[in-house]
């Protein structure tokens, strides 16, 4: 026979559900009680027993989900405006177990979760793996867009999504992604900055504004809490990548890729006069706008990086101290790790063209960035020059 008991699942929003192999699931969720709302992230911390992981995804999900419905949240002190974790342990007897309410179980068969309810103990804590928005007042003054105002978004990458504000097409870059880590909102304030400094220059991507929100953790309504960002908007790039040009099994017009080279090299010589460092440089981030040009985007300087982008020197830093990262080097360092990709990026484009006069330059230029002495190698300016 089913459980008897009181469904009032339409208080919880079902969120973000996961398990690593199908072990140790992790619910997130929203409880909405009267006029307020707690965000909230249900997880536990012992491996599943072997019959529980032969059933598969979806069942599990499920059975899962069955038992946070019953977990009387009402009971417990749930912390506002941001998201409670709540860590479930299994023990032999609980002298603090998860306060469970009667619930209408509308399964028909045994819900392990469930039958063990009373061996459960939970500890609350503020989710140290949240999503982090920095306060409107962390960024400088620049234009502000409501993310209420935004409209038609379609994604384009992980992070990235086409909207439309105003009639017009721009890409929403924020902070909510697929795959969130720790530190990713400083490097979104870090992105902010950098674009914000590199206003007006040309070849890399131009910053729209600010896009701000109420606090989505936000508990109680109407509320004076100050707007936080979310993201921010640039132009959009409709042109695609260098990646996908370059993807293309055919070869490429040799003025284009000679332009393309110019604008990226000289795009990345601004960053420097501006004493910043990209650290990521790869086709992926060169796009091209209406008029073809290349445009260099993700320019925080802080944000992740692509192993075999990194100049020799900078991968055997980081294999020596594995805490370390490329965006803690001392300027000199990320200087040439920037100047070194970009010497493969040019051998990456070389590649692409006949045996030609600028297939053949570019061969020879990217060759000469790249030596392994790094003394050895020519200037960023003196390769801008030889192209």
């Amino acid at each position: 026979m089913p459980q008897k008991i009181v469904s009032s699942s339409h208080e919880l929003e079902f969120k973000k559900f996961q398990d690593w192999n199908g072990d140790y699931p992790t619910q997130t969720l929203i409880f909405h009680h009267e006029s307020s709302s707690w965000w909230i992230k249900v997880e536990i911390d012992w491996s599943l027993p072997e019959s529980i992981l032969k059933l598969g995804y979806f069942k599990r999900r499920s059975m899962f989900h069955e038992f946070v419905k019953a977990i009387d949240f009402g009971q417990l002190d749930l912390m506002e405006d941001t998201v409670t974790r709540i860590n479930l342990t299994l023990h032999e007897q609980s002298h603090k177990p998860i306060p469970i309410r009667n619930v209408w179980n509308e399964q028909t068969q045994p819900n392990y979760f469930l039958s063990i309810a009373d061996r459960v103990s939970f500890q609350i804590e503020e989710d140290p793996g949240r999503i982090i928005y920095p306060t409107l007042d962390q960024a400088q003054d620049l234009p502000t867009i409501e993310a209420s105002h935004l409209e038609d978004a379609k994604v384009i990458a992980p992070t990235v999504s086409a909207v439309r504000f105003k009639q017009k097409r721009f890409a929403y870059k924020k902070i909510d992604r697929p795959i969130y880590e720790p530190g990713d909102a400083e490097h979104i304030l870090n992105e902010i900055n950098a674009l914000a400094q590199l206003r007006g220059q040309p070849n890399i991507a131009q910053l729209i504004g600010v896009v701000i929100s109420e606090n989505p953790y936000k508990t109680r309504q109407p509320t004076t809490s100050t707007g936080v960002i979310t993201g921010f908007l640039l132009e959009y790039y409709p042109e695609g990548s260098l990646e996908q040009v370059l993807a293309e099994n055919k070869e490429q017009d040799d003025s284009l890729l000679r332009r393309w080279a110019l604008q990226t090299g000289r795009a990345l010589e601004i960053l420097h006069t501006q004493r910043r460092t990209h650290l990521d440089i790869k086709p992926s981030n060169i796009v091209f706008d209406a008029n073809k040009n290349a445009i260099l985007i993700d320019i925080s300087g802080t944000g992740g990086y692509e192993w075999e982008w990194l100049s020799p020197e900078m991968q055997k830093i980081i294999q020596r101290n594995a805490a370390s990262t490329p965006a803690s080097m001392p300027f000199d360092k990320r200087v040439a790790s920037d100047c070194w990709a970009y010497g493969k990026l040019l051998l990456t484009m070389a590649k692409k063209l006949s045996t030609g006069g600028l297939g053949k330059k570019l061969q020879s230029i990217g060759n000469d960035l790249t030596k392994a002495d790094p003394k050895a190698r020519i200037s960023l300016s003196d390769a801008l020059e030889r192209i």
